[in-house]
């Protein structure tokens, strides 16, 4: 699958449109895409936006439980058990020698990166325009291993932009080692592909994320030699810009929407020298809406969730899902749960708070409501919860350092929710339900209302 096959099979499923009105790339559109995302709505495929590229854009494709089990070809509810499976049985890319990205070749000043690529200016509030979908690929300069990972990339220039690379990144620590050296890191930013190959860029391993992407697939994922520098992308790719990160060189980055909902910074990052802009015939162009549900479902929910299902079902077998919610930045976590000890939601939510650092609240709720839909949470939270009783606290906990709540010590207050009902009373409090139809053979055709209340 590449990402046109996928955008097919989400036209297909309805989860996609094409938008043939003229969208402004400067704020407009990603106000578009984010409306999309919140009220629920398919996925926007727009073909007239204003910009001397003429390449479509598309974003918001992997902020949905649903898009993300079609990306898999899988049920909803065995996503985090592909993923978990998928981490202990990599698969080895193979390598093609006319890889799809190579069709349009420019280089050197050939490149204008302002005037190639619709490179939104997604917020008023950020410093510019950025590359928010690039997977940057990297290569140790020690054992010559690639790495793929999400680094935000401010356009500074038609050949220039300013790259963030967290410390704790392996692509950090490549460049660290080139910069002693005294030598600039070759990269490739890979743009449009296979979803898997996305959704594997979110993790980190101790290996080529593109192993894992094949393992997502079920079969080796096919790269190709770039033009101008020594890494290998996928050959499917939409667009790949190639260049050199800089020794001993920096700019001001930033600030951009962070997924805690906040502005970040302004830093003084690294540097982008482009070498290269390759891409297919008719390129789609991919982006996500920095802070919004897509960028915290990629970011946090994929590479989390099965971690939080293992922590929680060590605890209790009786676990039967598990969710980190997009809406709260993926701080809160969401635990279904078939009950058997009135103790046991409290165990379980325990267990999900040790899970990682960023996860602040559990919610633990029985198996009739449905994890994926705000409005059951906030049933469940409003019916089954005694505030005395059901909610207990961590303070002093660590905590993430983006949270506001986080104070100057690193910590803050952790809180658990067992939001189930009293085993006492189930027998007398038996939920009211009505049984799910399909409004498309009930509604007129182009109908049909969001996929769900799902944040």
């Amino acid at each position: 699958m590449d990402l046109r096959q996928y955008l097919d099979l989400l036209r297909e499923k309805g989860h996609l449109v094409e938008i043939s009105r003229k969208v402004s790339p400067r704020f407009e559109l990603a106000n578009v895409i984010n409306t999309m995302l919140q009220e629920g709505g398919p996925i926007g495929l727009f073909t007239n936006v204003d910009h001397p590229s003429g390449m479509m854009v598309t974003g918001g494709l992997l902020a949905h439980p649903e898009r993300v089990a079609l990306a898999l070809g899988c049920r909803v509810e065995e996503v985090n058990s592909r993923v978990e499976a998928a981490t202990e049985n990599l698969v080895e890319p193979v390598t093609v020698e006319r890889p799809l990205f190579l069709e349009n070749v420019f280089q050197g000043e050939e490149v204008d990166l302002t005037r190639q690529l619709p490179i939104p200016h997604h917020n008023p509030g950020d410093g510019g325009p950025y590359i928010t979908a690039g997977i940057v690929i990297s290569r140790d300069p020690v054992t010559g291993r690639q790495n793929y990972s999400y680094n935000r990339l401010h356009l500074k220039g038609p050949r220039r932009l300013a790259v963030m690379m967290n410390e704790w990144r392996h692509i950090a620590w490549f460049y660290r080692e080139a910069e002693k050296r005294g030598e600039p890191l070759p990269i490739a930013v890979a743009i449009g592909m296979d979803p898997v190959v996305e959704i594997a860029a979110g993790f980190r391993i101790e290996d080529d994320e593109i192993k894992l992407a094949g393992a997502l697939r079920g079969r080796p994922m096919e790269l190709g030699k770039c033009a101008t520098v020594d890494i290998y992308a996928p050959q499917e790719a939409e667009i790949v810009i190639e260049g050199r990160i800089l020794p001993h060189h920096r700019e001001e980055e930033g600030p951009l929407a962070e997924f805690t909902g906040h502005f970040g910074e302004v830093y003084q990052h690294p540097v982008v020298e482009v070498t290269a802009l390759c891409h297919r015939h008719r390129p789609v162009y991919r982006t996500i809406v920095p802070g919004s549900f897509e960028h915290v479902y990629i970011g946090n929910v994929l590479p989390r969730e099965p971690m939080l299902l293992r922590f929680a079902r060590h605890v209790s077998p009786n676990v039967k899902g598990v969710h980190l919610l997009p809406c709260t930045g993926g701080f809160m976590a969401v635990i279904s749960l078939d009950k058997q000890n009135q103790g046991e939601p409290k165990n379980v939510a325990l267990a999900a708070l040790m899970t990682h650092v960023n996860i602040k609240m559990a919610l633990v709720v029985d198996t009739d409501v449905n994890i994926y839909d705000t409005g059951d949470l906030l049933w469940a939270l409003a019916t089954r919860v005694d505030a005395a009783r059901d909610i207990f606290t961590v303070p002093y906990a660590q905590g993430m350092e983006n949270d506001p709540t986080t104070g100057a010590d690193g910590t803050h207050t952790k809180v658990g929710i067992d939001a189930t009902l009293d085993l006492a009373l189930r027998k007398d409090y038996r939920r009211v339900v009505y049984p799910r139809v399909n409004l498309k053979e009930y509604l007129p055709l182009g109908a049909t209302g969001p996929i769900s209340s799902a944040c």
